[in-house]
C-alpha cells in the first residue's frame, strides 16, 4: 500500500443530537448522542438490531429525524446542499450491487462525479474525466488491489473483489468523510487487514473521519480509535477504544462471558441462568 499524503484542509467532523427515529409506531432510534471527529476511526457497534444501519442511513441523509439533528462539520445536514453533501460523504453499503456492464475501471471512476470539474466547465458538462480523475482513480485502486482488475468486468468478480471496487471508489472520492457498512464480511484475512490499514491512514493521516459499522469486535478493538456502542436503539457508551471495550460494559450489551486476554478479546456463551 503506498503512503497517503498528509491531513489537508478536507477535514471534517460528523454529529447527531438527541436523533431519535421510528418506522410506524416502532422506535429504531431514541434520542442518540453520538460524535464522530475528523483524524480518528470510529467503529459503531452493537447485537443486531440495535440501530446501527438506520444511524447509518440518517448520518447519509437517505432517511431524516423524526426529532434531533445531524451535523455535518458544525452544520445541520439539512443545510448542506445536496451535490457538496455528496461530494463530503462516501459511502460503501453491505453489498455492492451494478445493473450494467461497466470495469471496474469505471465503476472507481463514477466515485469521482461529484467532484468533477477540476479540468474545466466543459469536462463536467460533459461528464468526462479529468486528469485529476483519473490520478485519483489509480490511486484507490492501487490502495485496496484492484488495479490488476481495471479493465475487467464488475459482474465477472468475486464478491470479495466486488467489495474492493465498491470501498474503492469511495475512497476515490476523497472525501472528508467516508461511511462504511459491514463492509469486511467478504473480503479474505489478508484483504481485510490490509484495507483496516488504508482506514486507519485515512483517518491518521488525512485527517478524515471514518465511522465504520462492524459485528468484530476483535478488529474495532484492534484498528479504531473509537467506539459507539449502541443497543435498542441507544447508545450505551462511546468513547477511546479502552474505555468502552471492557468486560463489564460488553457483557451487559452482548450477554456474553468476556475474558481479556492479551490484545484480543475472547468471548464464551454465558452457562444458562
Amino acid at each position: 500500500m503506498r503512503p497517503l499524503p498528509t491531513a489537508d484542509s478536507l477535514s471534517l467532523n460528523m454529529a447527531v443530537e438527541d436523533v431519535s427515529f421510528g418506522y410506524g409506531v416502532q422506535p429504531v432510534l431514541r434520542q442518540v448522542n453520538a460524535e464522530f471527529p475528523s483524524g480518528q476511526v470510529t467503529a459503531v457497534l452493537g447485537p443486531n438490531g440495535s440501530g446501527k444501519s438506520t444511524l447509518m442511513h440518517i448520518l447519509l441523509g437517505f432517511l431524516q429525524p423524526q426529532a434531533g439533528v445531524v451535523r455535518l462539520g458544525g452544520r445541520s445536514l439539512t443545510q448542506v446542499p445536496e451535490r457538496r453533501r455528496a461530494s463530503q460523504i462516501a459511502f460503501v453499503p453491505q453489498a455492492p450491487t451494478v445493473g450494467f456492464a461497466y470495469t471496474v475501471e469505471e465503476i472507481v471512476l463514477m466515485g469521482r462525479w461529484p467532484r468533477r470539474g477540476a479540468d474545466g466547465p466543459l469536462h463536467a458538462a460533459l461528464g468526462l474525466t479529468g486528469a485529476d480523475d483519473r490520478a485519483a482513480a489509480t490511486q484507490a485502486m492501487w490502495d485496496l488491489d484492484v488495479h490488476h482488475l481495471a479493465g475487467r468486468a464488475f459482474g465477472e468478480l468475486s464478491g470479495g473483489e466486488q467489495q474492493r471496487v465498491t470501498i474503492a471508489r469511495a475512497v476515490a472520492l476523497d472525501a472528508p468523510i467516508l461511511l462504511l457498512d459491514e463492509v469486511t464480511a467478504s473480503l479474505d484475512l489478508w484483504h481485510q487487514l490490509e484495507f483496516l490499514a488504508c482506514l486507519a491512514d485515512l483517518a491518521h493521516q488525512r485527517g478524515r473521519c471514518v465511522v465504520w459499522i462492524t459485528h468484530d469486535l476483535n478488529q474495532a478493538h484492534e484498528y479504531a480509535d473509537r467506539v459507539v456502542l449502541m443497543n435498542a436503539g441507544q447508545v450505551v457508551a462511546q468513547g477511546a477504544v479502552k474505555s468502552v471495550l471492557v468486560p463489564e460494559i460488553l457483557e451487559a450489551v452482548y450477554r456474553v462471558k468476556v475474558d481479556p486476554a492479551g490484545k484480543a478479546l475472547r468471548f464464551l456463551r454465558k452457562s444458562p441462568a
